[in-house]
């Protein structure tokens, strides 16, 4: 499926199921940065770094390549949405002081997003892609999902995946790398249920749902609910960052 249908999909569960980032992100991030007036948010989804981001910067400019998402979109006062691509940004040159990319970049054609980089940061500016990996919960929970979800998917997962499995080392970045960063963790407590939807929105999960015709987290399901006890259980669910931040010279 093309990336405006795979994230089209269900967009409200979305919303709804995928986690934000940690606040101690932005706030690191808009220290590298010599003003803080604006900043583009490259394929938002429905604006979870966006709202977290916008605590930090007086405009954030959030543009996501599919208007399901947009309309499902978190609203804050210093957040503008707006539907567009990575590739043909409608700004002006040297507009921002900073560009994120959150959980997206793997999906871009880099060559023609980076160019737009070097156009649109001002000197000085930031250009700053990550994603968030899989999920860890408890060793048993964990070492069910690697044999009964994750091995079972695995095929369906689009080449741009495998980047930030691999933590985006092999991702190619257009600027000077901002080096010794410290790490970063999305960290969200959790129900069952809530647990659950967020498998659920994992594009290799809608692909093999396409292909094969079953859910396979539905198929897990027994087998999860025994070893997460009572349904109720809210539990922490962690998921480490992979970063790369460089600035414009």
């Amino acid at each position: 499926m093309k990336n405006v249908k795979t994230f089209g999909v269900q967009s409200n569960r979305y919303a709804q199921a995928r986690p934000t980032y940690p606040k101690a992100l932005p706030a690191y991030l808009s220290s590298l940065t010599p003003e803080h007036r604006r900043v583009w948010d490259c394929a938002t989804g429905n604006g979870q770094f966006a709202v977290v981001c916008a605590d930090f910067f007086a405009e954030v400019v959030a543009t996501d390549i599919s208007a399901a998402q947009i309309r499902h979109a978190i609203p804050h006062p210093n957040v503008k949405y707006s539907v567009g691509t990575a590739e043909e940004p409608p700004f002006k040159s040297t507009a921002f002081d900073m560009i994120v990319v959150a959980q997206a970049v793997h999906w871009f054609d880099l060559e023609r997003f980076y160019g737009e980089c070097r156009r649109l940061l001002k000197p000085g500016g930031v250009l700053a892609v990550f994603g968030y990996a899989f999920p860890s919960i408890t060793p048993k929970i964990d070492a069910l999902i690697d044999e009964q979800l994750l091995q079972p998917i695995d095929p369906f997962w689009a080449a741009g995946n495998r980047l930030i499995m691999d933590a985006y080392r092999s991702l190619p970045f257009p600027l000077a790398e901002i080096r010794d960063i410290p790490p970063f963790a999305v960290e969200v407590v959790w129900n069952l249920e809530q647990f659950v939807a967020y498998l659920q929105t994992w594009s290799a999960v809608k692909r093999y749902i396409t292909e094969i015709g079953t859910d396979p987290v539905d198929t897990m399901a027994d087998a999860l609910r025994a070893a997460w006890g009572s349904p109720d259980e809210r539990r922490t669910v962690k998921m480490p960052l992979a970063l790369k931040v460089g600035r414009m010279q």
